[in-house]
């Protein structure tokens, strides 16, 4: 039952975070790659690395791995559900 009730709290977080990121509610996807691009800078400069900091991923592929997630986080919450209910 327990298992199942965190299964299914998994499942509607990766509902809540896929939507928020694949849709960029509230800039939510730029957000996350900007603090991702000051952290790459933050740590060149703490290294001493005269060059740019090296890019990170696209906004794409974020937006593509959170539509992923997005599509199968009811998979999860089902899957919680049914152990939950068993």
């Amino acid at each position: 039952m327990i298992a199942g009730i965190g299964l299914c709290a998994c499942g509607i977080l990766g509902l809540v975070w896929g939507a928020r990121h694949a849709f960029n509610l509230r800039g939510a996807t730029d957000r996350l790659l900007a603090r991702g691009r000051e952290a790459r800078a933050f740590t060149a400069a703490r290294r001493g690395q005269l060059d740019p900091a090296p890019a990170g991923p696209p906004a794409w592929l974020l937006r593509l791995r959170a539509g992923a997630v997005l599509a199968f986080s009811p998979v999860i919450v089902l899957a919680g559900l049914v152990i939950a209910f068993r």
